[in-house]
């Protein structure tokens, strides 16, 4: 007598795939010159490790300077990861996380701590 035994293997997990990196953008957040880091997360279903279909596709982008994380407007997303030329302007961000131990100084260009109101070096508002 033969036994045939079947074991499905499949699940759903979280992926995240970097796209590319947009240049020579000001940071909404501390005003330095910086670029954004564009990343693709989504949630796929598959079997035995095939993906089958995904969901909850977002874009995230990080700041390079002090590491602020914006959600970038889904269609805005899906055209730069085609096109790595595409625009992206600060109507297609909405702000999600921003932390950075420094406040950045427009004034004399130095990083100054978070619990600083003005600047130590130059006397400026932070």
């Amino acid at each position: 007598m033969s036994h045939m035994f079947f074991f499905a293997i499949f699940g759903i997990q979280d992926k995240d795939k970097y796209i590319g990196t947009y240049n020579n953008i000001t940071c909404l957040s501390c005003g330095r010159l910086a670029r954004y880091e564009i990343y693709k997360y989504y949630r796929y279903f598959h079997i035995f490790f095939v993906p089958i279909f995904r969901w909850n596709v977002k874009y995230i982008v990080k700041t390079s300077c002090c590491g602020c994380l914006y959600e970038l407007d889904p269609f805005v997303g899906k055209e730069f990861e085609k096109n790595p030329s595409t625009e992206i302007r600060e109507e297609n961000l909405q702000k999600i996380n921003c932390y950075s131990p420094f406040k950045y100084c427009a004034n004399c260009k130095t990083d100054v701590p978070a619990e600083y109101n003005y600047c130590p070096y130059c006397g400026g508002k932070c």
